[in-house]
């Protein structure tokens, strides 16, 4: 297991979203994308937030 400390980006939104609407991203290490074996093709996720903690996991296809 692999543990590194990342920021969370903020911008606002743009087009139809509400006065004041904003999105948040985080950048993830490449290596690790690639070791899920996330593609440009292939890049579905489950992700599960319980309160505390985010947990992506790599969408099976079917």
């Amino acid at each position: 297991m692999e543990t590194k400390d990342l920021n969370v980006s903020f911008n606002k939104s743009g087009g139809t979203a509400g006065s004041g609407g904003m999105t948040a991203r985080v950048i993830f290490p490449i290596k690790w994308i690639r070791e899920m074996d996330i593609t440009p093709d292939d890049r579905k996720l489950k992700v599960t937030f319980d309160g505390k903690r985010i947990i992506l996991e790599k969408k099976n296809k079917g």
